[in-house]
């Protein structure tokens, strides 16, 4: 048997993703039950893995599965330099945009599969920042989250915005949809790809040890990969994932009662948006006609 036809069985059955993903689970299975260690260990592992793994064989399930370890480790290793939560992020998220960026370069995800457009980015806007705003309610709802700005000034609240919708939601939804799904939906199909991504996205937020965050964020996971079906676009996701973490570490610890507004607003100016570019499109098809 040839080393390529040993490479083609490989993807056949899917051991290029059972062992990677099975080790991803396990080290934030691991976290779950407070046992840090024992997963960098894991990750570590899977890491190195990926690394030699892409190193002979060509597979772009290799770099997007590499983000994920790397994401954890560096988040784990990152020294605290502030004592605010908030500022730290940015330092955290940052360094992220350099395999990103070689991941871009290389071709293993096409902008047009990342979603790096700005088409439809106005029409499906609103619906990203409804989605977003009624998300990070019920999140809240669950892990009941303190607020993460030292007060409501426009500095304060800026920064947040900033760190959540460009470094949190940008970065996260690059690896989680962009890149993850992308070529799980390519290998399994959309409807499983979609919810292996939305699992794995899941099992990610398990430092907060409880059971109800990691299925609320897999059922997350899932209506962002939907939008990201709808629009194809990289920016509506971001906005949204970003909107979520607004949401859930500052609006609904300050005031719950303006999400009525903050969701109904939105989702009625889609729903417009939505109708006219239905009458448009139509019209230019009778046109053309």
């Amino acid at each position: 048997m040839t080393a390529e036809m040993k490479v083609e069985d490989i993807s056949k059955y899917n051991l290029d993703l059972i062992l990677p993903v099975s080790l991803i689970l396990l080290a934030e299975l691991l976290i779950f039950l407070g046992n840090s260690s024992a997963a960098m260990n894991v990750h570590a592992v899977n890491l190195v893995l990926l690394i030699l793994s892409s190193i002979y064989i060509n597979n772009r399930i290799y770099p997007a599965l590499m983000l994920m370890p790397l994401f954890r480790l560096l988040n784990v290793a990152m020294p605290v330099f502030f004592s605010l939560t908030l500022y730290s992020y940015s330092l955290v998220y940052a360094p992220m945009f350099i395999p990103i960026y070689f991941i871009m370069k290389d071709g293993f995800i096409s902008r047009s599969e990342a979603g790096l457009t700005t088409d439809g980015f106005w029409l499906y806007a609103p619906l990203a920042v409804s989605i977003g705003f009624a998300i990070g309610w019920g999140e809240y709802n669950v892990i009941h989250p303190q607020i993460l700005t030292p007060g409501d000034d426009i500095k304060n609240v800026l920064i947040l915005v900033i760190t959540m919708i460009f470094f949190v939601g940008l970065v996260e939804e690059f690896i989680f949809r962009s890149s993850l799904q992308t070529v799980l939906e390519a290998r399994l199909g959309p409807k499983a790809g979609l919810i292996l991504a939305s699992v794995i996205f899941g099992f990610m937020h398990s430092g907060y040890h409880l059971p109800l965050e990691l299925l609320y964020v897999t059922l997350a996971g899932m209506v962002f990969g939907l939008l990201f079906w709808m629009s194809k676009s990289l920016p509506v996701i971001s906005l949204a994932h970003g909107v979520t973490n607004i949401s859930l570490f500052l609006i609904t610890p300050l005031d719950a009662g303006l999400l009525i507004y903050l969701i109904a607003v939105p989702a009625m100016i889609f729903v417009f948006y939505a109708y006219v570019f239905k009458r448009i499109s139509g019209r230019a098809g009778i046109d053309k006609g």
